[in-house]
């Protein structure tokens, strides 16, 4: 990194006093480095985590088009699907729709999303009243949530505004923007907290300002299209924190990332579509190994079973035998409560929908400390949180993944639980999922539904 902002002296040479952010430029291509710090009593600490920002701002029909790329090491960070963006604004350079940039942290093992200011400040035109010493100039006002008060400051050695930011639930930021066009960011700090109110400081520096010419520009235009298409087609929740990707996702992503590679070449974006490359390879040969596991297991009896639930009530195949059974292997846990719990509560209403039908949905909590005596009341405990949290009326047995073996562990290929599977009456299994089904709020668990009724009508 450029030490203490020296680099922002790039950017006096080039955008001229009083024009706006792109100057004569067609685009203006933006640079930052940052940091999220633990404050303690005499500051931050050491970063918790480092990220960088490229921002691309463009001319659009409404104002300016902000395409944005983060890169986040250490402390959590959000799967590539996330990682990239654009904004619309303004000619206030208010994002449309609350469009926003964020980084994603962990801390005690939840994640939490971080909203990061854009780059462009929003009240421009107060700016520039201040710099023309107006007799109608403020150097306070408020808007929306917050209060701005601007004086005169420095970064570095350069000379700039300092803006500091106050919002009704007492967060603070300082901004530290351009005197050249009243608009660049040079540099910002936000008041940021996790867990139980733990005060974090998210900052990030200006490392360079380049303006693109049309020729450039173009170059970026054509690979920004396609990856803001392809992440229009993933379709993914704005929450979603997961790397894992559907199979239609994934085969999305092989169509056109050979496509956006060729394009990217020579750009910012190469870096970013050779992780998109290597992540879209790794799922689909992991999506081809697990489809492999199913098809070794569906249509095929089922491996004779016995659990204990939470209540030290036994349970087994034969038990059970004649009945339709859903069995949900995951690692049911009290914390972190992070979406979407295993999608634990749609399952708990397809429980009680089908119930008149003998149906018996029996959840299976797989954790290694189950078979640690020195481990296992914690492990008890955390599942029995999640159970009453989620007011969970089905039975909830324990494994160590001893069972789970018995029936094909999915991580020993490198996915990720839940695993569902429906037993028909005859003892086969009839339908075998690895991972969260991708559905709809209003649909619930429908794929397993279906498998669930395909057997009723057939029984």
């Amino acid at each position: 990194m450029i030490s203490t902002f020296g680099s922002v002296m790039l950017v006096s040479a080039l955008l001229s006093a009083g024009a706006p952010p792109l100057g004569d430029s067609p685009a203006l291509e933006l640079k930052y480095s940052g940091t999220l710090s633990k404050m303690g009593r005499s500051g931050p600490e050491q970063p918790y985590k480092k990220f960088t920002l490229l921002a691309i701002a463009a001319k659009s029909e409404n104002g300016l088009r902000l395409n944005f790329l983060t890169d986040e090491r250490g402390g959590g960070s959000w799967a590539w699907p996330e990682r990239f963006g654009a904004l619309e604004l303004n000619e206030k350079n208010l994002a449309a729709k609350n469009g926003t940039i964020r980084l994603l942290a962990e801390h005690e093992g939840v994640l939490n999303p971080l909203t990061l200011r854009q780059p462009l400040f929003e009240h421009a035109d107060k700016l520039e009243l201040l710099a023309k010493d107006a007799d109608e100039a403020e150097d306070e006002w408020s808007a929306g949530q917050s209060t701005f008060t601007v004086r005169d400051g420095k970064r570095g050695d350069r000379e700039c505004w300092l803006v500091q930011v106050a919002t009704n639930n007492g967060r603070r930021q300082r901004l530290w923007v351009s005197k050249e066009n009243n608009t660049t960011l040079l540099a910002a700090e936000q008041q940021v907290f996790m867990g139980r109110g733990e005060e974090y400081q998210l900052k990030f520096d200006l490392e360079s300002a380049k303006p693109l010419d049309a020729a450039a520009l173009a170059k970026l235009q054509k690979p920004l299209t396609s990856l803001l298409d392809l992440k229009t087609q993933l379709n993914r929740a704005e929450t979603e924190s997961r790397a894992e990707l559907t199979a239609d996702q994934i085969a999305s992503a092989r169509k056109v990332i050979g496509t956006i590679e060729a394009d990217s070449e020579g750009t910012p974006l190469a870096p970013l579509a050779a992780v998109i490359s290597r992540d879209v390879k790794a799922q689909s040969q992991r999506s081809e190994d697990v489809a492999g596991l199913g098809k070794k297991f569906i249509g095929k009896p089922a491996p004779d079973w016995q659990l204990t639930t939470l209540d030290k009530k036994a349970i087994s195949a034969k038990d059970l035998a004649g009945k339709i059974v859903v069995l949900h292997f995951w690692d049911y846990e009290g914390e972190p409560l992070t979406e979407p719990y295993g999608q634990v509560g749609y399952l708990d209403f397809l429980a009680n929908k089908r119930k008149k039908f003998g149906i018996e949905v029996i959840g299976v909590a797989v954790n290694e400390s189950f078979a640690d005596a020195a481990k296992v009341t914690g492990a008890l405990r955390s599942v029995r949180k999640l159970r009453e949290f989620m007011n969970l009326s089905y039975p909830i047995a324990t494994d160590d993944s001893t069972l789970l073996a018995k029936f094909g562990d999915p991580r020993k290929l490198g996915a990720k639980l839940p695993l569902w599977i429906v037993i028909n009456p005859d003892g086969q299994i009839a339908h075998y999922q690895v991972g969260f089904y991708n559905i709809k709020a209003d649909e619930g668990l429908r794929p397993l539904d279906e498998a669930v009724m395909k057997q009723i009508k057939t029984k």
